[in-house]
């Protein structure tokens, strides 16, 4: 077992094994620490940084800090453990801070967190979108009205209605936010399946729910879910979705 490996499965001596680099990053540049975020390892991650703290300035081959990849576990302690002033602006590669992060995975207390702490609320990523714009077309009502009464506490050039229904944005979504709301589906349809872990992979690529149903088992293999048990679910789930699909339609006709 590497140690990466053992980072995600909590194993007990790990942090006996771990080398005396701790930046130490696998091909992908996730350090130890990254994986110790994402998988929720708050004792692993409690001593990494009070080990080394510089872990917390890591950045991987996608530009994600440790922190970022906490705000996706969810994990509030970790998040608060991993932040860093100097750290909480810096953008991913698609231009995303870690406020920005909070909004996307729709964690509703690490955005408090950060509101608690002066984030800037208007970055746009790559995308032109803004982290108002993600939350409408997401469908996180606690998490845009948790934006607006902030932007507006700051006095924002443009202020944001606290009334969702209108908000100015909420009727000029075009294919793109039809599609991110597709995307918001397939997000729920894995944390259903209980398969969340595996969202930032078809985030990554932008696979969306349409494209979810064309998949076909080599290409999970390609995406990454490796293991053999998570694939199969769900390309039962695929077929499943594609049978009711195809009988609604045939009731239809």
């Amino acid at each position: 077992m590497d140690l990466y490996t053992a980072c995600t499965l909590n194993h007990p001596k790990v942090t006996d094994l771990l080398s005396d680099n701790l930046n130490t990053a696998n091909n992908k540049g996730w350090t130890y620490l990254m994986y110790a975020c994402y998988y929720g390892n708050e004792a692993l991650v409690n001593r990494i940084v009070d080990t080394d703290s510089t872990t917390l300035f890591a950045i991987n081959k996608d530009k994600q800090t440790p922190l970022m990849i906490a705000i996706m576990s969810g994990n509030v302690s970790i998040v608060e453990k991993t932040f860093h002033n100097d750290i909480m602006e810096v953008p991913d590669k698609l231009g995303r801070t870690a406020m920005f992060y909070a909004v996307l995975y729709n964690q509703e207390d690490i955005l408090e967190f950060f509101i608690e702490k002066g984030a800037n609320s208007d970055v746009i990523d790559k995308f032109g979108k803004t982290m108002t714009m993600t939350a409408i077309s997401k469908g996180f009502r606690r998490v845009m009205k948790l934006l607006s009464g902030y932007c507006n506490k700051r006095g924002n050039d443009i202020k944001i209605e606290n009334t969702w229904e209108d908000h100015h944005e909420f009727s000029n979504f075009d294919k793109e936010n039809d599609n991110e709301r597709l995307d918001y589906q397939l997000e729920k349809l894995l944390r259903q399946l209980s398969l969340e872990k595996y969202w930032p992979m078809f985030d990554e690529l932008s696979i969306g729910y349409e494209d979810f149903l064309k998949l076909t088992e080599e290409d999970l293999k390609n995406i990454g879910i490796t293991l053999f048990g998570p694939r199969r679910k769900l390309i039962m789930t695929i077929n499943k979705l594609n049978e009711l699909r195809s009988s609604e339609e045939h009731t239809r006709s």
